[in-house]
């Protein structure tokens, strides 16, 4: 029987199913029980997991986990079986039931890991480490602060991998992952430390464009600018590269060059609101206000929704007097889908328009939505005011609530008292 366990290996190894002949041996297991043929089982499970066929390899390292008394290394592949079938359960039994070794008590974490139960496989760790100075659980606890947002928690044990001769552990560059952390610690001194430490050939994609946010950090935008171009070059549709390098073009005064590389994108993939949007915010800071306005059109035809597009392009109108024509853009707009501040430019376009009932039910939206705005209040009050409208005391109260040591709002009050008295 072990040849033909062999020629199965040997079979699956070229890419083939030999169905027949590993039924024949599924079939058989529970007569092979002598150090051999467990040793060939052995390989075979691992040929199986390797080919991805779980359910043969299972029923082997079933069998192997019966016969062998207690394996780390069999229970290990057992226990990753059924956490990759969704059966934590029996995982967590099987866990249970073997001795608190170090190696089960990290499969343990694992498991509790799945379970969205971190602090409980934490604690399985730190008491593998009581056992063992073994430096894989430095690093699975690292790898579980950093998942949970965990950060100096995290680094201290990265650290302390690097500290003990590792560069790279399951595929993780280490200095990299110390980067990364450091950068969103925005400590940019040691990140910068970190990337310099970094090999070159385990750099990823996003590791050159975090290293490039770094460098734009530190104001090296030519830095920044040749790494964002070889991500883009790497991969075309990184859209956070085209953004950040925009970004440094615009820290630059170089708007021209911010336009350019946007329009790149968008010949490539039109169906982007975000592009179409900074198009038309690049193109209204180089005082392009009809091209401004299509590109802020083009964000909204693909996104109706898009409060900022919405933001900027109100914004455009009123700025450059165009409010008449606010209904080429407004036919099919859902007012509940807009911010505050959209309510609140919106309804200054359709007071220039002289539309008051829609101007007064737009100030009145947006007051629900904008917060303590002195800005938005004060348009408000003297909108109300040059309509006589009631509620204007409301507004007005409100105003002295939010500044106090206006004067020019206690005169206000003043005033409003002396009319409301004469009448």
């Amino acid at each position: 029987m072990q040849d033909q366990i062999y020629e199965v290996i040997d079979q699956l190894k070229k890419g083939e199913y030999p169905e027949r002949k590993l039924d024949e041996v599924l079939g058989n297991i529970s007569q092979l029980v002598d150090e051999m043929d467990l040793e060939a089982l052995f390989i075979l499970g691992d040929t199986l997991i390797a080919s991805g066929l779980h359910k043969p390899a299972e029923t082997i390292f079933s069998h192997l986990h019966s016969n062998t008394g207690h394996d780390d290394e069999v229970l290990a592949y057992l226990v990753d079986i059924l956490i990759t079938d969704g059966r934590l359960d029996e995982a967590l039994s099987l866990v249970n039931e073997a001795d608190k070794t170090p190696a089960v008590l990290m499969l343990k974490a694992e498991i509790f890991q799945q379970l969205n139960m971190s602090d409980v496989a934490v604690r399985s760790l730190l008491e593998a480490k009581a056992l063992s100075d073994d430096p894989i659980l430095d690093f699975a606890l690292a790898e579980i602060y950093y998942e949970d947002g965990e950060f100096p928690d995290a680094i201290r044990h990265y650290e302390m991998l690097i500290s003990n001769g590792f560069q790279e552990v399951n595929g993780v560059e280490l200095n990299l992952r110390l980067a990364e952390l450091h950068m969103n610690q925005l400590d940019l001194e040691n990140a910068q430390m970190y990337f310099e430490a970094a090999d070159d050939k385990y750099y990823s994609n996003d590791d050159y464009y975090r290293k490039a946010l770094l460098e734009y950090q530190l104001q090296s935008y030519e830095s920044a600018k040749n790494l964002l171009r070889q991500v883009i070059e790497n991969e075309p549709y990184y859209v956070n590269a085209y953004i950040l390098l925009m970004n440094v073009h615009e820290t630059e005064h170089d708007l021209d060059a911010a336009i350019e590389l946007i329009g790149d994108y968008i010949k490539e993939d039109d169906t982007e609101p975000l592009f179409f949007f900074h198009l038309g915010r690049l193109h209204f800071r180089n005082a392009e206000e009809e091209k401004a306005l299509d590109s802020f059109d083009r964000a909204i035809s693909l996104d109706q929704d898009y409060d900022d597009a919405y933001l900027m392009l109100f914004e455009t109108l009123l700025k450059t007097g165009r409010t008449t024509e606010v209904g080429a853009y407004t036919s099919h707009l859902d007012t509940h889908a807009l911010s505050g501040e959209s309510l609140y430019l919106l309804a200054k376009i359709q007071q220039e328009n002289e539309n008051d009932a829609d101007a007064l039910s737009l100030y009145q939206e947006a007051s629900k939505l904008i917060g303590e705005s002195i800005e938005f209040y004060t348009d408000y009050y003297e909108y109300l005011t040059e309509i006589r409208h009631s509620s204007r005391k409301d507004v007005l109260d409100k105003l002295i609530i939010m500044e106090p040591d206006n004067v020019d709002w206690q005169f206000e009050k003043e005033r409003f008292d002396d009319e409301h008295d004469q009448i």
